[in-house]
Parts: C-alpha cells; sequence; structure tokens
C-alpha cells in the first residue's frame, strides 16, 4: 500500500476538530467517534465503512473528514471532470491549483465525474479516494486534496456536500461558497463509505484510468436507452428540418433555437459548418436517409447546404468560410480548425456516397482537398495545425492548443476517398504530434472558441482519428493513442447519477446524469458531446475485449438519447419543444443558472442531434450487417 491514514476530523461548533487515533481504525476526540471498518474488494482497492458516532447526549451537528496522506510523492493528480494538475494551462479563471486565496478548494460530488474523486500518481504509483453511491449519505459529499511540505499528497473526502473557499458558478466567475451540515443524533451514528485504491497506473499519467474502470465496477448502474436506433433518425431529421432557412438565397440550417415570447422557440442567426451548427453532418445524413428511403427532397436539401459550402464559401487559399452567414453579414474571415476539420471529413463523406451510386459533385471533393492542402502546407513542427485562420489571407490567427486535431478524421476520411498517401502520413503526424504534446500528460486544451483552457471535446478528435488510423493500417501505435484519448475522454463522463432535488428540474423530469459528459474546466455543465463517441468508444471494447469500453459506450449513448423530445413534442418549462429536440446543457452542480443544481437551460442547439443521428445510423449499418438475412446474402 502507497498510503496512510491520517487522524480524521470533524467541524463543528465553527471550529475544527482532530479526532486522536485510541486503538486501531478508531478515533475520538470525547465528542465524536469514528470507527472504520476496512472491506477488502479486489486487489488494490479496499471499501471503507466511516460510523460517526456521538459521545454526548445532544445532537451533533457536523462536518465529518477523513484524511488519506499517500507515501509516495507525486508528480501528476487529476480531480475528474475539474481540475487536470492544477489546470495550468490557459488563461481562463477556472478553479487553478491546490487552493484559492490561500485556502483548499472543496468541491462536492455533483460537480465530479466520479463522485468526491481525488487521484495522484508518479510513474510508479497511483492513489486515489472517491466516495459510494450505495446510499445518500455516502454519495452526498465533498472532496480537496493538499500537497504538504513533504512533497506528498492530502487527499481528502468530507460529508456532505460543501464546496469553499468560493464557489465556481459560471464562466471565469464564482460566487459565496456554501455548506450542508451532517446531523448526528444523540446516541446516534452516522455512516458513509468511500472507496481506496492503490497500484500502478496504466500508463505514466493515467493513475485516473484506473480509476475510472474501478467506478464502472462499482458504482455504475444500468442504463437502458430510452429509444432504439431505428427510431432515432426520424426524431433527428424532424428537427433538423425545422432549422431550415434561407441565407443569401440558399436553404442552410441554423445554428439552432432559442425561447420566443409565444412560449415556444424561434430560430437563432447563424449557419455554421461544424461545431455548434452542423451543416455538413446534417447534409450528409439527409443525403443517405433521403437515398435510403426514397425522399428525393431531403436529399436535395443536403446537396443544396454542400453546394453552397463548396462554391460561395471557398475563399482564395483554398480555406472556406465555414461561418456561412458570416459571407452574407460582412463578418470575419477568420475560422477555426475544429469547423474546417468537420468540412475536409463530411465533404469527402458526402462525395463518397453519391459517387458510389454514380452521381458527380467534383466542387464537393476539391473543397475537402483545398483545406486539407492549405493545412498540411502550413503544418508547423511547433504548434501543429493551430487554432484559427484567416482564410481571406492565409495568416494564423491563433496557434494554440489541441484543436488542431480536428484534421485528424478529416484527412483519414480523405485518404479513404482519394487513396492518396499523404493524406494518411499527415494524419499520422498530427495523431503522433499531438499525442506526445498533450495526451501524454493527461490533458487536452483549446477547444471552444469560447474558452481558453483545458478541455474534453478536441480529446474526441484524437479518438476519433487514431481509430481511423488503426483501421487503416492495424497498427498498435494507433491503438494505444486511442485508448489514451479514450480514458482521457471519459474522465469528464459523470460515472455516477447525482443526487436531486425534487422540485428541481432533473428531478421533474427524470434526467440522468451518469454517461453525460462534463464539457471543460472553464465550463462546469454537462452536455450529451459523447454521442458523437459512442462508434470509436464500443470499437475500442470490441478490439481489446475490454468490458469497460463497452461499458462506457452504452453509458454515453443511453445519456445522450434520454431527453430527445418523442414525435408529439414535449413540454418543458412550460415551453412546447418540437419532435426531436432537446437542449445542449444540464446544469448539474453550482454553476450556470441561479436555480442550479439540477436545471436544464433552453438553448435548442443544432449540435446534439447531429451527433445522435449519426450514431444511431452507424448502429443500424452494423444491426443490418449482422443480421441473418443479410450474412446469408
Amino acid at each position: 500500500m502507497n498510503y496512510e491514514f491520517m487522524n480524521p476530523v470533524c467541524r463543528y461548533g465553527n471550529e475544527t476538530h482532530e479526532l486522536i487515533g485510541e486503538r486501531e481504525n478508531t478515533f475520538s476526540n470525547g465528542t465524536v467517534r469514528l470507527e472504520i471498518e476496512a472491506v477488502p474488494v479486489r486487489e488494490g482497492a479496499e471499501k471503507l465503512v466511516c460510523r460517526w458516532s456521538t459521545l454526548s447526549g445532544t445532537p451533533l451537528v457536523c462536518q465529518p473528514e477523513i484524511r488519506v496522506r499517500t507515501t509516495f510523492v507525486p508528480t501528476h493528480w487529476v480531480i475528474p471532470g475539474i481540475s487536470y494538475n492544477g489546470n495550468e494551462w490557459g488563461h481562463g479563471n477556472e478553479p487553478k491549483g491546490f487552493a484559492c486565496e490561500g485556502e483548499p478548494w472543496v468541491f462536492d460530488d455533483r460537480r465530479t465525474a466520479i463522485p468526491s474523486c481525488t487521484v495522484s500518481e508518479n510513474e510508479s504509483t497511483f492513489f486515489a479516494l472517491f466516495a459510494s453511491v450505495e446510499d445518500d449519505a455516502s454519495h452526498l459529499s465533498s472532496c480537496s486534496m493538499e500537497r504538504l511540505p513533504d512533497g506528498t499528497m492530502l487527499h481528502r473526502i468530507l460529508w456532505p456536500e460543501i464546496e469553499e473557499p468560493k464557489t465556481y458558478v459560471g464562466r471565469d466567475r464564482y460566487g459565496e461558497p456554501h455548506e450542508d451540515f451532517v446531523t448526528i443524533p444523540a446516541g446516534g451514528t452516522f455512516t458513509a463509505s468511500v472507496f481506496l485504491l492503490w497500484g500502478r497506473p496504466v500508463l505514466p499519467n493515467y493513475g485516473t484510468a484506473n480509476a475510472e474502470d474501478a467506478a464502472l465496477d462499482l458504482l455504475a448502474g444500468p442504463f437502458p436507452p430510452r429509444y432504439t436506433p431505428e427510431e432515432i433518425p426520424a426524431l433527428c431529421c424532424s428537427f433538423a428540418k425545422t432549422l431550415l432557412r434561407d441565407v443569401g438565397g440558399r436553404r442552410l440550417f441554423c445554428i439552432g433555437c432559442s425561447p420566443n415570447e409565444n412560449n415556444g422557440f424561434s430560430q437563432a442567426w447563424g449557419s455554421e459548418f461544424g461545431w455548434c451548427g452542423q451543416n455538413g453532418i446534417y447534409a450528409r445524413l439527409m443525403i443517405e436517409r433521403g437515398t435510403e428511403i426514397g425522399d428525393a427532397g431531403l436529399a436535395t436539401i443536403g446537396r443544396e447546404v454542400l453546394d453552397a459550402y463548396s462554391h460561395e464559401a471557398v475563399a482564395p487559399t483554398g480555406l472556406i468560410r465555414t461561418h456561412y452567414d458570416r459571407i452574407v453579414t460582412g463578418g470575419s474571415p477568420v475560422e477555426d480548425t475544429c469547423n474546417l476539420g468537420f468540412a475536409v471529413c463530411e465533404l469527402a463523406k458526402a462525395w463518397k456516397f453519391l459517387h458510389d451510386r454514380g452521381e458527380e459533385h467534383p466542387d464537393w471533393l476539391k473543397a475537402s482537398r483545398g483545406i486539407a492542402d492549405f493545412l498540411c502546407s502550413h503544418w508547423s513542427e511547433e504548434w501543429g495545425f493551430g487554432k484559427a485562420w484567416n482564410t481571406e489571407t492565409g495568416e494564423c490567427a491563433d496557434p494554440s492548443g489541441t484543436i488542431g486535431a480536428y484534421l485528424i478524421p478529416g484527412l483519414t476520411a480523405l485518404y479513404g476517398v482519394t487513396g492518396e498517401t499523404r493524406y494518411m502520413e499527415a494524419a499520422r503526424r498530427a495523431c503522433r504530434f499531438y499525442q506526445d504534446r498533450d495526451l501524454a500528460y493527461f490533458k487536452c486544451t483549446a477547444g471552444a472558441l469560447d474558452t481558453c483552457c483545458i478541455d474534453k471535446e478536441t480529446s474526441g478528435s484524437l479518438l476519433a482519428g487514431a481509430m481511423d488510423l488503426y483501421d487503416i493500417d492495424g497498427t498498435e501505435e494507433w491503438l494505444l493513442c486511442a485508448k489514451m484519448a479514450g480514458w482521457y475522454f471519459c474522465s469528464w463522463m459523470f460515472h455516477h447519477d447525482t443526487v436531486n432535488s425534487p422540485d428541481s428540474d432533473f428531478g421533474q423530469y427524470g434526467y440522468r446524469t451518469l454517461g453525460g459528459t462534463t464539457v471543460s474546466a472553464q465550463h462546469h455543465h454537462i452536455d450529451l458531446w459523447g454521442a458523437l463517441m459512442v462508434p470509436y468508444v464500443k470499437r475500442l471494447g470490441e478490439i481489446t475485449g475490454d468490458r469497460h469500453w463497452h461499458l462506457r459506450a452504452d453509458l454515453l449513448w443511453a445519456n445522450a438519447i434520454q431527453n430527445i423530445a418523442p414525435a408529439e413534442g414535449k413540454v418543458i418549462h412550460g415551453r412546447q419543444r418540437q419532435a426531436g429536440a432537446q437542449n445542449e446543457a444540464y446544469f448539474h452542480c453550482h454553476w450556470g443558472d441561479e436555480r442550479a443544481p439540477g436545471v436544464y437551460n433552453e438553448w435548442l442547439v443544432a449540435w446534439p442531434e447531429a451527433f445522435c443521428w449519426n450514431t444511431a445510423e452507424w448502429m443500424r449499418r452494423r444491426e443490418d450487417k449482422e443480421s441473418p438475412t443479410e450474412t446469408a446474402g
């Protein structure tokens, strides 16, 4: 074992009181006693049942706390979904380091992807501590970490839900601390359980991956999906059609729908190829679905969208204006590499789909090549593909972050349709670059353009790109990169259902946090971005034989589709949502809305249904291939 117990403490009467060891696993200060029962779970894992009892004839209103110190000096540490080695990268005002104004950060279980989890490690050993969810008493907890003077790490779990010295309530914004208390009745006992983990990290800086596997085994329960893959496309297609609007004479998808004064929703301005707007995925899916079901109108919509982006949107540099509305309004010509990467990928895939059926759209493939050729010719050994580019001048507007990895799946798709090895070699080079520079340190950065922080989403492009490369050549190098990206991505995935107030949105509408992914160190809300990653996570399970990947994929999927409005629509907050719609953000902790925790926002953005529809089609194709009729044919 690589840890030792420190004397526990209990806060009451506005003071923190230390308990002294009476005998093995028993501590007391004359007012309260703690007895710890250690229950072996498996090799490298132990459950602690902590029983706090009052020794007086009056109830005790308190905040109990256990403390565990590592016997090694960690070089890396993580609070999953919140802090990645202190969030050193980026210039946002998200929680950084161990402390705020000299006081240790304390985060409650609602904010952490694994309840009240802390992980510290060096190359040879790791230690992790997290709360049990077997009952509310255990689950309603908080965590903290402190670097001790000798370099070792102090891991703390406190009860119940506490956040201090400030509460991170919005992007770069803080509010007052909040705290609750446990009441131990006179002569009574408060019992709560936690899990301890120790061992060798699966890879350097990847002790959190060990904790993720354990959390899946010890915490996550079943989560049956609300819809079948066959039901999803019609719902998502129905929603997508409500986003269609005229933009400069072209029929495109707007970025989403916002609440209006009539207790409904109205289209928001803006049409974007990738990122939030997902015109590219919607266009390809409508072409595919229209062709499959014989709906010429659907396929025509898809063609019109891709024609717009491959004609008017192409800049002299070969890059495209992925925000089409800016062409009409005269907006900024700077576009991000995420949008450009989606454009390379979706234009190539759509071109191939129709090419294979005898229909030619050479401008789509030309536009895809133009973006890829420009970015490959501007590759930097210092910052890769960069974050944003001026499409008119060809100047790099922002070189920072991992966001350039979004080009990798586009390059593999372009290789798949052209057979040109230069695209595959560029994808390999980029995958190695971002893996070695970022992923090896269990971090990915600078995804969304409204943030500059450690984030989740950019690792998705590495997972997808590495899996594509593995499918091309079967090299173990890419499988390792995919696993690293998958572990990192899923460190942002909720491994538990938070305990919600019955009158919260989560309580009223039955939302489950399990399988949802928190966004970034700067944005503490849950979304369903994991829907796009389900095929790649599932493939990892098939290739490795590790059931944890299958379970992750199933949870990501069940979470993503749970709130899609059915065919008759759905009323939330008194507003009628159209079939297939769902909101983007779920405020699971004290963040984003004064009514939080447990609040839905009302931004019916385009991307969630594009991601869900895309994955549902992947699932349907697999089912068709595995059916007896298909096999016999």
